[in-house]
């Protein structure tokens, strides 16, 4: 859970989570002390993701693949793979949307 932290810019006083006044000087020119927070970039996602395969093996995680699909009237699970992506389309703001897998047709 992130953890906000606060600075006084007319005492210096810092102050957590909760009220955005200083104590002593009961002002609200309180600021965020992101030094105080110590905030930085986001890389444990980016390293999990190169370790387990790239994207595409994140995609495997949790959208579905051919084998949830594969039955007895479906032997290889193309049918409900494509039934899938007809049904789900990506959202309007996606820029990289990533979809399960599907084999082509041969015609």
């Amino acid at each position: 859970m992130a953890t906000y932290c606060f600075i006084c810019t007319l005492c210096g006083s810092s102050r957590e989570v909760g009220l955005a006044i200083a104590p002593s000087c009961h002002d609200t020119t309180m600021k965020r002390d992101y030094r105080a927070e110590a905030a930085g970039v986001q890389t444990l996602q980016l390293r999990r993701e190169r370790e387990t395969g790239g994207s595409s093996a994140v995609r495997d995680l949790f959208l579905p693949t051919a084998r949830d699909y594969a039955g007895p009237t479906d032997p290889d699970g193309s049918k409900g793979i494509r039934q899938w992506n007809d049904e789900h389309a990506p959202g309007s703001g996606n820029k990289r949307p990533l979809r399960p897998e599907s084999p082509r047709k041969m015609w």
